[in-house]
């Protein structure tokens, strides 16, 4: 509940901020996304952003966003531990059309990830803030409507992880 109200209120707060701007420039993305790390952690989650095309053209967007990796119990040797982890990202994102229609983009950024783990009543927070890089296509349903998909490389603790995103990016009206 408290990461769905976070991510619902990051996204009104950015949006209304952006109603006076140049409208066609700026869109909101929701993805879905499952998220492996390692043999521990391979969950469903999911990811809000705000961007903005930059220069002429919709070829580079800056994003800001929230992604929620989801939640995990793991019990090993008769102790339960629990698992959360979830990131504030920003990123630029470069386009590269192949049909009228759809293409593809990369994408590179930074993200603080915050992970929590509890086991036998007790928590512990590792916050990080590494680079993550993205790749991915899009298809145009409408001129105002993609649909995506994307993978994502992610670090933390000095270990990789791997997210794979499909959803919808609308651009405001």
């Amino acid at each position: 509940m408290n990461k769905t109200l976070l991510s619902t209120t990051l996204s009104v707060i950015l949006l209304s901020g952006v109603s006076t701007a140049h409208a066609n420039d700026f869109y909101f993305a929701a993805n879905g996304m499952h998220a492996e790390y390692g043999d521990d952690f391979d969950e469903a989650g999911f990811n809000v952003a705000v961007g903005k095309y930059i220069g002429s053209g919709k070829h580079v967007s800056l994003e800001l966003g929230y992604t929620d990796f989801g939640d995990t119990a793991i019990s090993q040797g008769g102790i339960e531990r629990e698992f959360e982890a979830t990131a504030i990202q920003f990123s630029a994102v470069g386009y590269v059309p192949l049909t009228p229609r759809a293409g593809i983009y990369g994408r590179v950024g930074a993200e603080r990830i915050r992970t929590e783990v509890s086991s036998n009543n007790v928590r512990v927070r590792v916050e990080e803030t590494n680079p993550f890089v993205g790749v991915g296509g899009y298809y145009n349903v409408t001129e105002n409507i993609d649909v995506r998909i994307e993978y994502q490389r992610h670090e933390q603790l000095d270990e990789y992880f791997d997210s794979y995103n499909a959803g919808l990016t609308v651009d405001t009206l």
